[in-house]
């Protein structure tokens, strides 16, 4: 969950809070996860996906600024059973386009057709961190002094995510799409959107690359400012303007610390290497988020490692591997456990 419920929308309603996206190679085809509703929002959580609610994965071609590909999921209401309707749509070119409709089906069940293969349903987490040390973490990077981990040490680390149950939206793309290709460098990000009033639809939260939000965003703890709120609603594509200033003074800061040359072009570096808020991937390769560069994101992935130690340009172990969480996958499809 790297998006820790950070926006007051959020903890109303988890039902439209997007904690994680993951892009990475299934049996020739591309899967993409987008997890939701942790159970770490409380005993108010509302079990399920929002039936007034839209949840996308938005797919950017060849580094493009814009998505040209969306694909759409909507759910009915929870029945007497706890399953829902959901419906897949795809579209293409512009946002308010009304898409097609490939396939239809229940939550909990394996959903096919028109090349794709689909899962929605409550699963176990498989994020993995230890809350205490991203605390440690936030207090010395935001208050801009060196990171003390107090009593709190590497292997002393237990993930504070075991046991929590999230709702997933995995959905797999034949590698015989005709946008999807082996080869193509593609972006992917998610969302949620609710129902106005109006008529229209309202972006509740986004979320791409791991560990931006709490880390870059919600500055101070303030995830109500003008900018937090700014940020919430924009497109990917207004991340830089937005954002690099910022971002960039803030890893300086960071790195100043350590001594290391030329810390305000590390920072800027660093921001241009986050922005726009897109996980980059190419369709049939391994997926890996590492320190050598982001190539997707598989379930297994350390994300908080790997950002810390950008942030800082140093190591910092987080006490955590994939096999602290390795409960919550399996290696075939849906990839997720159902829970």
């Amino acid at each position: 969950m790297s998006h820790h419920l950070d926006s007051p929308a959020s903890r109303r309603d988890p039902r439209l809070n997007v904690t994680d996206v993951y892009v990475f190679d299934g049996q020739d085809a591309t899967v993409m996860a987008m997890i939701v509703n942790t159970s770490l929002a409380g005993a108010g959580r509302t079990p399920g996906l929002h039936p007034e609610g839209r949840y996308e994965f938005k797919i950017h071609l060849d580094g493009s600024a814009t998505e040209q590909l969306t694909y759409r999921f909507s759910f009915g209401p929870v029945g007497p059973t706890g399953t829902q309707q959901v419906a897949i749509d795809r579209l293409t070119g512009a946002d308010d386009a009304a898409g097609t409709r490939i396939t239809e089906g229940t939550t909990g069940q394996v959903v096919t057709g028109s090349g794709v293969r689909s899962w929605t349903g409550a699963a176990l987490d498989p994020f993995y961190l230890d809350l205490r040390h991203l605390a440690h973490i936030l207090d010395g990077l935001q208050n801009e002094k060196p990171i003390d981990n107090g009593e709190w040490s590497p292997e002393q680390a237990a993930s504070s995510f075991t046991g929590s149950q999230i709702c997933a939206i995995v959905l797999e793309i034949g590698h015989g799409d005709g946008e999807l290709r082996p080869g193509r460098r593609i972006g992917v990000w998610g969302r949620a959107l609710l129902a106005t009033d109006a008529g229209g639809w309202r972006q509740v939260n986004r979320a791409g690359i791991p560990m931006v939000w709490p880390l870059f965003r919600a500055l101070g703890g303030d995830d109500d400012s003008a900018e937090y709120r700014r940020d919430t609603i924009a497109q990917p594509a207004d991340d830089p303007a937005n954002d690099a200033g910022r971002i960039a003074a803030f890893v300086a800061a960071a790195v100043r610390r350590t001594g290391i040359g030329n810390p305000e072009g590390y920072g800027r570096a660093v921001a241009a290497w986050i922005l726009p808020d897109i996980l980059p991937y190419e369709v049939g390769t391994p997926a890996a988020f590492s320190f050598a560069g982001f190539n997707g994101r598989g379930l297994a992935d350390n994300a908080p490692e790997v950002i810390y130690g950008l942030i800082t340009n140093s190591a910092i172990p987080t006490g955590l591997v994939a096999e602290s969480a390795a409960e919550t996958r399996q290696e075939g499809f849906p990839f997720v456990v159902p829970a």
